[in-house]
């Protein structure tokens, strides 16, 4: 079987790897993919490809599974397009696609479902969300959109507030609009990512992973894509996760039905664990998440073309549970300096032939130029390991990305701690 991974990053990477590891499938192609991927031995198609283009492309290939990794390729539509095309695809169509694309949508489900998610109200104009007053601080403003992980701040005193206005509303940082603003009570307690194969009837959840989306340690700093990830999450235990099966998942796959949603493909939940042991959905995203995929994927036994099929074609419920590495898993991300907001591109990569075999590196943000690397993007790429904890995994992994040089790199130096 040949298969197609829409998408650049190390996400994309971390599937086309197991994939390949595995060798259940005869060619794989990730398109655009990056210079690191297609160094790693992955095919792509001719650059700068509209989604016609992509899907003559993926004809002459003899596609048959396509796998959307970004968001905003579900957003716009793509895995309505390709199933029309007559292929099988990973990932859900547009309308159930707004579960992430669209805050007020996903926040109206869960009401309408029964979920536990924190009250909020939503505005539409600058005034209106300036004007708002409570003594409840903080507050979560996210842009109702998608924004890469950079629209979301939480609001401390009424000039965060503010700040977030002019830069939605008057300094275009999100284009043009209209936009809304979703003003969400902020709940404290220890995140929790939960993502599963979703096919609208059932949900076969991953190995669960706990995500370190601020860009410093101690959790400071603004939030990113994250910068890294270990697994499993030391905050999920076995009466945990079956209360999120009966509070969370049945409600929404119970909605899912009622709407007719086609949700054939990765449903993640973003889970804020209070002090009580509550869980409460912060967010929804309908792809595989970054930089969790990277971590969590290389503890996979079971198949995973079978997981991906499945999740394509409905069959979900016939498949058995699959089997995990019950080591641990630990993910770094490097980025470069000015990251998130004003990342400087292309310094020069240094020390990546120096990486142990054993460690598993996944490219993002890179270009090749001749025999040299540079940066290209925020997030360059990330290392993982898998080890019987994560004090030995953290050392492996930081060990390793001492190794790596370019100017200004960034990474934390927590992951796994807290």
């Amino acid at each position: 079987m040949n298969v197609l991974i829409l998408g650049s990053g190390a996400r994309e990477h971390a599937i086309g790897w197991l994939l390949r590891k595995q060798n259940e499938c005869a060619e794989i192609f990730i398109h655009p993919g990056n210079s690191g991927t297609l160094v790693s031995g992955f095919k792509s198609f001719p650059k700068e490809r509209s989604e016609t283009q992509i899907l003559e492309q993926a004809s002459l290939n003899k596609i048959q599974l396509v796998v959307i990794g970004p968001e905003t390729f579900l957003a716009q539509g793509y895995a309505d397009t390709f199933r029309k095309a007559g292929f099988l695809v990973v990932g859900p169509d547009q309308v159930a696609a707004k579960l992430e694309s669209s805050k007020v949508f996903a926040k109206e489900f869960m009401q309408k479902a029964g979920i536990p998610t924190a009250p909020s109200h939503v505005f539409s104009s600058s005034e209106a969300l300036k004007s708002f007053s409570n003594s409840h601080w903080p507050w979560v403003l996210k842009l109702d959109g998608l924004a890469a992980g950079k629209g979301v701040l939480v609001a401390q005193t009424e000039a965060d507030v503010n700040r977030f206005c002019d830069k939605v509303w008057n300094q275009g940082s999100f284009g043009s609009g209209p936009h809304q603003v979703l003003c969400e009570q902020f709940i404290r307690g220890q995140e929790i990512s939960y993502i599963g194969f979703c096919d609208g009837r059932s949900f076969v959840p991953l190995e669960s992973a706990t995500d370190y989306k601020r860009l410093c340690d101690d959790n400071q700093g603004p939030n990113t894509g994250g910068m890294g990830a270990v697994s499993p999450s030391p905050f999920l235990n076995t009466q945990l996760e079956s209360r999120i099966h009966q509070d969370i998942i049945k409600p929404l796959l119970s909605q899912m039905q009622k709407m007719e949603m086609n949700f054939r493909g990765i449903l993640f939940i973003g889970l804020m664990i209070d002090s009580s042991g509550a869980p409460w959905v912060l967010e929804f995203n309908t792809r595989f998440g970054d930089p969790e995929t990277q971590c969590v994927l290389p503890k996979l036994k079971s198949s995973f073309l079978s997981l991906l099929l499945a999740t394509a074609k409905g069959e979900l419920h016939l498949l058995e549970n699959p089997v995990w590495d019950s080591r641990v898993s630990l993910f770094v991300v490097a980025t470069t300096p000015g990251y998130p907001e004003y990342p400087e591109l292309g310094g020069q990569i240094q020390g990546l032939e120096r990486l142990s075999p054993n460690t598993q590196v996944f490219f993002a943000g890179l270009t090749k130029k001749g025999t040299q690397y540079f940066t290209q993007g925020g997030r360059v790429l990330g290392l993982g390991s898998l080890a019987h904890s994560a004090s030995e995994a953290r050392k492996t992994v930081y060990d390793q990305m001492a190794l790596l040089h370019w100017p200004g790199i960034h990474y934390r130096k927590d992951i796994g701690i807290s």
